[in-house]
């Protein structure tokens, strides 16, 4: 992952790793020779002589700590900027996924697990990803100071060879278990999420029952919470009993060579005493390099769950163009058909046929579960049909116009999202304009446009409404599509909505979809959609 950010500073950053940590491993060494305890190496029946001058030695020293200062923080720096960067990145490349990925796969996904991968998976990869230098000293370190035993004594080099190929062996079955752990308090951490968003959302709901209250509190929200906090003590316990493990391992090598191996095999003293600094020496590196496991393990989990969520989020098949269509009259739905699975019921759309055209008003009515609200983000194009073709005007909408048609269609959803400014007219704004639109809606005074901002969105749920239809306005687009937009509106207002906005709309030669149950406007409507249970049911032509 950082090395396509940053080929150059990732290797850059590596290899000052691997020199620190080289020159790292000299230490003990020259420490060894100060002493005179090592001037001499045996190394396959030759004896290495070494001789050197307390000022070189000092010297030598000093530069090798000078080195390992420098180049260490060097590494650690370049690749804490690498860090940032490709968290950044992966965040962007999130960001985007989620715009060019499918509306229904976004809805079956749900935001909490988004928000999970964005918020803590992202965090937690380039954690894991950033300890490769630190890591990579320490197993330089460990290698030097290997080398150095070798040269000291074959016969402890090996049994430590062996103990290391022990103790990684061992130390991976509690990781296992541990890593377990972690994943199901990752999967709890999605739950977690979305009971949150509950505790936020439904606080006015929750005020007014006490015992739902309790129970939402109790079962739902603080289940999620334990159950996060039980797994990831769970599995830290597991890492960090692995870890003291590891240490306690390095201190077991040295007292069996110290008490049993040199029992056995010749081996002198200055051997044995540089030897045993050796260990000792990179005992820390190893424990290093045993504490790390936990966060790779963490970053392994998370890099699963954002692949796995990757996977879920497949890439519209739709070209980036946005360049306008051909003039068009009519909107043509040909033998359209949609399903989806909600609950563990299947429900099937269509097949319908149908028209929507240009300065004429469609209504879509039925009753609850008809599929009018899926029917709307189909006519909206969020929805791809199964099967079936879709015509703007001659114009057959496939994955290479699907993006240019979306820019003529302008939605408000009951589930719309309002943004705190005005986006879609880059960066130029009709106050005068936009003040006529607050005083028609109502809002002026309670919510302004200043340099294309909303001075706030503290409003009512139907003061918001009429904010996103200030901003549907303002695009100016050929098609708007209103599900249940009135529903939160007073009956003042409705008069408003659909005696004069939809008629406004009608005569600027929109083509004006609206989703609605107040059959009372029915005759403001030029065509009535009747939907039952998936089906076109009745169309009623009254123009």
């Amino acid at each position: 992952m950082f090395a396509s950010c940053a080929p150059s500073k990732v290797c850059l950053s590596l290899v000052l790793g691997a020199l620190a940590g080289g020159v790292f491993a000299l230490l003990i060494p020259i420490i060894m020779i100060s002493l005179g305890h090592a001037h001499e190496f045996v190394l396959v029946g030759h004896t290495w002589s070494i001789g050197t001058s307390s000022y070189t030695l000092e010297a030598l020293f000093t530069g090798a700590c000078v080195v390992i200062l420098v180049f260490r923080s060097l590494s650690q720096i370049m690749l804490s900027g690498v860090a940032l960067d490709a968290t950044a990145s992966l965040r962007v490349k999130t960001y985007r996924r989620i715009l060019s990925a499918p509306i229904a796969e976004l809805e079956r996904i749900g935001p909490s697990k988004l928000l999970v991968a964005i918020t803590t998976d992202v965090n937690r990869i380039v954690a894991g990803a950033a300890l490769i230098p630190t890591i990579l000293v320490a197993l330089v370190t460990v290698g030097g100071m290997l080398a150095y035993v070798y040269l000291l004594s074959q016969v402890v080099f090996w049994f430590v060879v062996k103990a290391i190929v022990f103790g990684v062996v061992t130390y991976q079955v509690p990781m296992l278990i541990g890593k377990k752990y972690f994943e199901k308090a990752r999967d709890d951490s999605t739950g977690l999420q979305e009971a949150i968003r509950g505790l936020i959302s439904g606080t006015k709901e929750l005020k007014l029952n006490r015992v739902r209250s309790e129970r939402y509190f109790g079962e739902i929200l603080l289940a999620f919470e334990q159950a996060v906090l039980r797994n990831t003590k769970r599995a830290n316990t597991i890492v960090l009993s692995a870890a003291n493990y590891g240490d306690l391992l390095s201190f077991l090598v040295i007292g069996v060579i110290a008490y049993v191996l040199m029992s056995h095999h010749a081996v002198g003293n200055e051997q044995l005493i540089g030897c045993i600094m050796a260990l000792l020496y990179i005992s820390g590196p190893i424990g290093l390099v045993l504490n790390a496991m936990p966060i790779v393990a963490n970053a392994n989990v998370s890099l699963r769950n954002v692949n796995h969520l990757f996977e879920a989020m497949p890439v519209e098949l739709a070209e980036q163009t946005f360049t306008l269509l051909p003039s068009w009259r009519q909107l043509r739905y040909s033998d359209i058909t949609y399903r989806y699975e909600d609950a563990g019921h299947l429900f099937h759309l269509g097949p319908l046929d149908f028209e929507v055209e240009r300065g004429k008003i469609t209504f879509i009515t039925g009753g609850n579960g008809s599929g009018k609200s899926t029917l709307a983000k189909i006519i909206s194009l969020h929805y791809q049909p199964l099967s079936g073709d879709v015509h703007f005007g001659d114009l057959k909408i496939g994955p290479v116009t699907l993006n240019r048609a979306r820019q003529h269609i302008s939605a408000i959803f009951t589930d719309y999202y309002l943004f705190d400014r005005l986006l879609s007219n880059a960066g130029f704004v009709d106050q005068a304009m936009i003040n006529g639109y607050l005083t028609r809606l109502g809002i002026a005074g309670k919510a302004d446009v200043e340099q294309g901002k909303f001075s706030t969105l503290s409003l009512s749920d139907g003061q918001r409404r009429r904010l996103a239809l200030l901003v549907a306005f303002v695009e100016d687009r050929d098609v708007y599509v209103f599900d249940e937009w009135a529903a939160d509106q007073d009956p003042g207002f409705k008069e408003v909505f659909y005696k004069e906005i939809l008629l406004e709309l009608k005569r600027r030669d929109k083509a004006v979809v609206v989703v609605t149950h107040d059959d009372k406007y029915f005759h403001v409507a030029d065509k009535v959609l009747m939907m039952e249970e998936g089906k076109l049911v009745k169309t009623v032509n009254r123009s």
